[in-house]
């Protein structure tokens, strides 16, 4: 068996060793007379485009360089719920597994932690159902409403389909300005990369993941 080893120190955080996060999962390799391939990132959790070894790692697993990903703790790898629930889909379309050392009960090699990853997926979908009907309630609270000025509250609605925003930023490299450009051509419509961004955001879609696997975004916009 090959096994990834990811580990992450915050750059907020200088006196921290990856060691202490290696070092228990090097142990447990032993115990599974695993080959191991090690990854190690200083950044923080949120800043992917500087996890160079994060985006080196999910490249490798595209093609299925190693069986298993293992982890020291969830928060260590992953940003949010949404962008731990999306990576562990993507790395389970690669045939590849998932373990967290220090969160054992997230091990999508047995049916019990397949049961865990089902009920963090659920909570993330739940958490962006939350998230769309908080900007609806607030779209409608606009409408009733408005502004000072007579003008309703938030930007105008984009009417361009979150599969073809995935497809433009892909295109565009992760630049919303230029993925903009290419939409508002596309669609002669006047579209800012602000506009992107926020459908992005509310989507709970990063640019990063979608440069990494772009097909899950494109099938499923």
């Amino acid at each position: 068996m090959k096994v990834a080893l990811y580990a992450r120190v915050s750059t907020r955080d200088k006196g921290q060793n990856p060691d202490m996060q290696l070092d228990p999962m090097r142990t447990y390799c032993q115990s599974l007379n695993a080959e191991i391939a090690e990854y190690i990132d200083q950044a923080e959790s949120s800043d992917l485009i500087g996890r160079v070894s994060w985006a080196q790692l999910m490249k490798d697993a595209s093609l299925k360089k190693f069986d298993l990903l293992l982890i020291w703790k969830l928060d260590r790898a992953f940003r949010s719920i949404v962008h731990a629930s999306t990576t562990i889909s993507t790395l389970r379309v690669y045939g590849i597994g998932f373990r967290s050392l220090m969160d054992a009960a997230i091990d999508t090699t047995t049916a019990n932690g397949m049961l865990v990853f089902n009920i963090l997926a659920a909570v993330a979908e739940f958490e962006k159902e939350l998230n769309h009907i908080r900007v609806n309630e607030g779209l409608a609270y606009a409408r009733k409403h408005g502004t000072k000025s007579g003008k309703a509250i938030g930007r105008p609605k984009l009417s361009v389909s979150l599969q073809s925003i995935c497809e433009a930023v892909y295109t565009a490299k992760g630049n919303y300005s230029q993925a903009a450009r290419i939409l508002s051509q596309a669609h002669k419509l006047k579209i800012k990369a602000g506009l992107v961004s926020i459908r992005l955001k509310r989507a709970g879609i990063n640019k990063i993941d979608i440069l990494q696997s772009p097909a899950s975004y494109f099938n499923s916009a």
